[in-house]
């Protein structure tokens, strides 16, 4: 094997742009030299043949929540060595030699071929994606019918560093001239001698896809400098992103291919026993190979971080400015939703049997409308919202309204869908419920990839409601009078987002300000953290809570702990006031347990998570008129966490260790899908 120079340094931090001046002589004429270089590589460089090794990760991942403020969910991973042929003049063949897949989450997905391979040609003059399903004959702009298909401008120069020197490259930004057309925006980078393209970023017009429910697909194709003389693959990545077509819901699935390319051979062409063979072939299916694969699945796909897509994002702003700011993206622009299962129908015992609907609709410039409405026959009470949203950039500006029946709590303690089946069926309702009628605007801005800010000016009136609802069996507790009236109130939320590592430390948190006047002047202050890290066996989890408020504080306001979310074995909520802290301390253990098919490509899992874990919690500062109080001192708790189907499912056994041994066994959904559910 002849191996090439390869690339060591790509710095693709672009300087201040000068104006930009569209379809230019200079730019118009650098384009046409990188398009006959495209036509006709092989008079021009004399290459005629090689063959190369692509090895790359395929991940299937879920994100959900309002805003998708966390990384998605890794749900399936594939790992794959392919052997690459290329022959003159345009002829390729791509062998799957060694494959290997692992599910960490119950889900069934299959992948198109092509998928599962690389781009050999920078997709030629037509560009398809998932055999034609997804994106069908979007005019690649280097090729002869782009010319009169795009505006071309130069922006940044860019310096890309091989063994032999600096080469200087030249970015040139690239936007349709018809956006109903099926074409694509973004950024070329051409080598300034050659015009030789050495990389490529974009994504489509919403004309490109063929299926409505593509969100949209984001490309990056890398090209190294081989042998001194050829531009060949080094590094592809594409993200595919879907989300439902009918219904506005805050779910999507991404498909990830990340690859790098390398062991070129120039003096080999396709076998014979390919020519006859489809374009992706080898390998239909996983095979165990514990020789070739040294390093557990696992730790292989944190190693090239599939969550981190500040490289995409960057990418889809760029292209939207491009665009004049327009919505690059498949699905419909209007749809009916909801931000959560139980919005659409939930059970509680103040509302009864509760509905509600909302619609949303997006426009250009990154301005969105949102509105809901729903019902609750035992209350027989309306309740409504609405939104108006200015996104642009890294920073959103919203303007609210609504009347809604909410928790007063800050975070949810139970899934929504639990406590309404436990509502329903045995009485027991997890919430303590006020009526709230709320004004503001809010403006959101992204740090960086994991912090964000938050900033809210708001006027809120919380009114106590009453229990009017009756479960099939046992009786409802009573909902406590929280109402508190009207209030003015500033809000600053600083976030930190999970990196989604899969076997790395990783923490999220948040740390809340707030402040109010009306029936009283009060300030606020909270905190929470999720914290992981790997230790010699397993790894150790931490969660905190803690929050401190002055004498003023709103009885819909205060803080309350005990039982779910907080104290496991604990009564529900029975310490609270104006101060509390808890803190959960688990060491996470993956034990095998027998794996149940769910299909031809899901199942319960190999592995589950047993989890020992003691708890503490202490609340102070009780305010009159409410159920919860003071704990008298530090509430120990001590029990075993079991996380089961992939971590879905999570049951916790657990008992005090103050007071009169109480053994309490609970079961949820796992707390991070509580957001939509």
């Amino acid at each position: 094997m002849k191996r090439a120079f390869g690339v060591i340094l790509l710095l693709l931090l672009p300087g201040p742009l000068a104006a930009q001046t569209w379809n230019d002589a200079p730019v118009r004429e650098l384009i046409r030299r990188a398009i006959l270089l495209r036509e006709s590589p092989v008079s021009d460089t004399g290459l005629r043949r090689h063959g190369s090794r692509a090895h790359g990760f395929v991940t299937y991942l879920i994100q959900f929540g309002r805003g998708f403020p966390d990384p998605p969910r890794l749900a399936k991973a594939d790992e794959l060595d392919v052997e690459v042929y290329w022959e003159a003049p345009d002829q390729s063949k791509q062998r799957i030699t060694a494959w290997r897949d692992g599910t960490f989450f119950p889900s069934t997905t299959g992948y198109h071929r092509d998928h599962l391979g690389i781009i050999t040609n920078n997709f030629g003059p037509l560009i398809r994606i998932g055999e034609g399903d997804e994106v069908r004959d979007a005019i690649h702009p280097l090729s002869v019918e782009g010319l009169d298909e795009y505006d071309f401008a130069l922006s940044d120069t860019i310096t890309l560093r091989t063994q032999k020197g600096p080469i200087e490259v030249l970015g040139v930004q690239v936007k349709p001239k018809d956006l109903a057309r099926p074409l694509v925006a973004g950024r070329l980078y051409l080598e300034r001698r050659t015009a030789a393209l050495v990389r490529f970023e974009f994504t489509f017009t919403p004309a490109a896809y063929r299926d409505t429910e593509l969100e949209d697909i984001s490309v990056v194709l890398e090209q190294s400098l081989w042998e001194g003389r050829w531009w060949l693959p080094y590094r592809q990545h594409i993200e595919i992103r879907r989300r439902s077509s009918v219904f506005e819901f805050p779910a999507r699935s991404i498909i990830r291919g990340q690859w790098e390319i390398e062991e070129y051979d120039f003096d080999i062409g396709i076998p014979a026993e390919l020519r006859n063979a489809p374009e992706y072939g080898g390998l239909t299916a996983p095979v165990p190979d514990t020789v070739r694969w040294k390093t557990p699945l696992r730790g292989a796909v944190d190693a090239v971080d599939p969550f981190d897509r500040r490289e995409f994002d960057q990418l889809k702003r760029a292209a939207e400015d491009l665009a004049a700011k327009t919505v690059l993206s498949g699905i419909p622009r209007t749809r009916f939703g909801t931000t959560g299962v139980s919005d659409l129908v939930r059970v509680n015992r103040v509302q009864g049997l509760a509905f509600g609907i909302g619609v949303g609709r997006r426009f250009d410039r990154g301005f969105e409308l949102r509105g809901s409405f729903g019902y609750g026959l035992s209350d027989h009470r309306f309740t409504a919202s609405f939104l108006a949203g200015l996104t642009r950039g890294d920073n959103q500006l919203t303007m609210d309204a609504r009347r809604i029946v909410r928790d007063f709590g800050d975070e949810p303690v139970v899934s929504g869908a639990v406590n309404s089946l436990l509502s329903q069926e045995r009485g027991i309702d997890l919430g303590d419920y006020i009526l709230g009628e709320e004004v503001g605007v809010g403006f959101r801005r992204q740090l960086d990839h994991r912090w964000a800010v938050d900033l809210a000016a708001r006027w809120e009136r919380s009114s106590s409601v009453e229990t009017r609802a009756s479960p099939i069996s046992e009786s409802y507790r009573p909902n406590p009078d929280l109402g508190s009236g009207s209030y003015f109130l500033g809000r600053m939320v600083l976030s930190l987002a999970a990196r989604g590592a899969v076997d790395r430390g990783d923490i999220k948190g948040s740390l809340a300000l707030e402040g109010g006047t009306g029936e009283t002047d009060y300030f606020r202050a909270s905190f929470r953290s999720d914290g992981i890290v790997p230790v010699v066996l397993g790894h150790l989890r931490l969660r905190t809570v803690a929050g401190i408020a002055t004498s003023g504080l709103p009885r819909a306001r205060s803080f309350a702990i005990g039982g779910r979310g907080t104290l496991p074995a604990e009564r529900f909520r029975g310490y609270g006031g104006r101060r509390v802290f808890t803190a959960q301390l688990e060491w996470r253990l993956g034990v095998p347990v027998p794996q149940i098919g769910l299909g031809p490509f899901a199942g319960t899992g190999r592995r589950a998570i047993l989890a020992p874990f003691v708890g503490i919690g202490w609340a102070g500062g009780a305010i009159d008129g409410l159920t919860w109080g003071s704990s008298n001192g530090a509430r120990p708790v001590a029990g075993v966490a079991i996380e089961l189907v992939q971590q879905l499912i999570r049951i916790e056994i657990a008992t005090v260790l103050r007071g009169s041994a109480t053994i309490r066994i609970t079961a949820d959904i796992a707390p991070e899908w509580w957001p939509i559910l």
